[in-house]
């Protein structure tokens, strides 16, 4: 968890109030904008929908949201929609064209968002950026990521880059005298001893070596360190797709190797949730969002109360270190017309962007106030008991109005403070997807089914069913589906936008 001790917070407070009294005193009187132009002193009316992860909404009455509608100049409504919900709530109310001031879209490229965006439903906010000064500390690639037709039409909540990396059981290193991989060599060096000389020592060879999973936990990153492209990449002056790179057939390789060699779980075709492995001890090691080494420690503490994990950001391979990039970010908020009518409406929304990523706002929004939501026990993040105040920020619901988190200190072990080292890391060396920011009409259509063609085919090559010949026809199938129009349409995509 990333937590903060609000040190600055009640004096920023003291501040603002003091601000929002002189303005409130006279109806009359005006604040400037960001732009300085004269904008109303009270505060502007805004609605919001978005996700809950947790079965208690934000206290509406909570000191936090009273502090965020203070700080933010707004009197909010926040309709929260549950996670398992939210993708059929929000395409229902674009369709009814009753939205509220913004909507959090997950994914921006859906069609529908694209057709209400190229129909002029949402207002483009890339030139409004520059003038305001949190949000024009945006980032370039991530703001490319999300641009629909090279326009940005969303305040993006920020993420890590490149999330991915691999996941050790430290105390099964220490009880071989092995160091941690450095080189994808090494790792398939580790995996042969885990699986081969009794990690954990109970004198049974009951071990795995990497817990893999049905849908693909590990792959992207490893076809990165092996050279590949971050799904796709420009070649030739043509977009072309990662599985027709050879890099990808040499992924498979390697992981036909470790599938035949037992070094994997036998059953991942099947398996949801791979996790669960490294969870329960059984496998030393799990490539996925670092995120998940603490949790998975904590488990592995209640099996084996000495055991512990470590992480290693990334392995070195044939074109060095690189690590998988993503976009940067995760949820755009999109603000409709048919709701935010005037410019003036536009900037205030903006304005409350800009004001929840203030430093304070930020770790507010994220860790909850010191003294109420935690409290720090030498300098380690306490969580309050307290149901009535955990639910001033929603379980931690709050964190989903959070847009930059650039400003939020981590609170935790050890663990959580090397993982934020380690995204560190892969920023520098991330490889990103340059069609990312594009849309192919066809891909929109058909890309589940074009993606299980792959899948499938990738599957089969691993566990002995497919070889390289029918690996090729797979490929070749994939391109008759539709997958050569998807390859047309966003090397046309980029082209056009290169040519700018």
């Amino acid at each position: 968890m990333k937590k903060l001790a609000l040190t600055t917070f009640s004096a920023a407070l003291v501040l603002g109030a003091l601000a929002g009294c002189g303005n409130n005193g006279n109806k009359e009187e005006n604040a400037q904008g960001a732009d300085g132009t004269a904008s109303p002193a009270g505060p502007y009316k805004m609605s919001m929908m978005l996700t809950s992860y947790n079965p208690e909404p934000m206290d509406p009455e909570g000191e936090i949201y009273k502090q965020l509608e203070e700080r933010t100049n707004t009197d909010l409504k926040i309709t929260w929609v549950p996670s398992t919900t939210y993708s059929d709530k929000l395409s229902a109310t674009i369709a009814s064209g009753e939205l509220p001031s913004t909507v959090l879209v997950l994914d921006q490229k859906l069609p529908y968002i694209v057709n209400s965006v190229r129909s002029g439903m949402f207002w483009e906010l890339g030139p409004y950026l520059k003038d305001y000064p949190n949000l024009s500390r945006m980032s370039d690639v991530a703001l490319n990521a999300i641009s629909i037709d090279g326009k940005v039409y969303g305040i993006y909540r920020e993420r890590d880059l490149a999330r991915d990396g691999l996941m050790l059981r430290k105390d099964w290193l220490e009880n071989l005298g092995l160091q941690e991989p450095k080189t994808v060599d090494d790792f398939y060096q580790v995996l042969q001893a885990f699986v081969k000389e009794d990690p954990d020592q109970n004198g049974k060879a009951d071990t795995i070596g990497l817990a893999e999973q049905q849908v693909a936990a590990g792959w992207r990153a490893m076809l990165t360190w092996l050279g590949g492209p971050a799904d796709w990449e420009i070649k030739d002056g043509k977009a072309s797709p990662a599985h027709l790179s050879p890099a990808f057939l040499e992924t498979m390789k390697f992981y036909k190797k470790l599938y035949d060699e037992k070094l994997i779980n036998l059953d991942f075709a099947v398996v949801k949730d791979g996790k669960q492995m490294i969870n329960a001890g059984k496998a030393g090691s799990w490539i996925a969002n670092l995120n998940d080494a603490n949790g998975i420690e904590e488990s592995v503490k209640k099996v084996t109360p000495t055991g512990s994990i470590t992480m290693v950001n990334a392995l070195e391979g044939p074109e060095g270190l690189r690590s998988a990039g993503g976009s940067g970010s995760y949820g755009i908020f999109m603000i409709p017309k048919t709701s935010v009518k005037t410019e003036e409406d536009l900037k205030a929304v903006l304005n409350f962007f800009d004001k929840v990523s203030d430093d304070d706002m930020q770790n507010m929004l994220v860790n909850g106030l010191e003294g109420r939501q935690f409290t720090l026990d030498n300098g380690n993040y306490v969580k309050t008991t307290d149901s009535k105040l955990l639910a001033e920020y929603g379980m931690g619901d709050s964190s989903q109005l959070a847009v930059l988190r650039d400003k939020v200190v981590t609170y935790g072990n050890p663990l959580v403070h090397l993982r934020d080292e380690m995204w560190k890391k892969n920023a520098e060396i991330a490889v990103v997807n340059p069609v990312q920011p594009f849309i192919s009409d066809t891909y929109s259509e058909r890309g589940s089914e074009l993606s299980k063609i792959i899948d499938d085919a990738r599957v089969r090559f691993i566990m002995g069913d497919l070889d390289e010949n029918g690996w090729n026809q797979a490929v070749a199938k994939w391109e008759q589906d539709g997958g050569a129009k998807v390859i047309e349409e966003y090397t046309a995509a980029y082209n056009k936008a290169n040519a700018q």
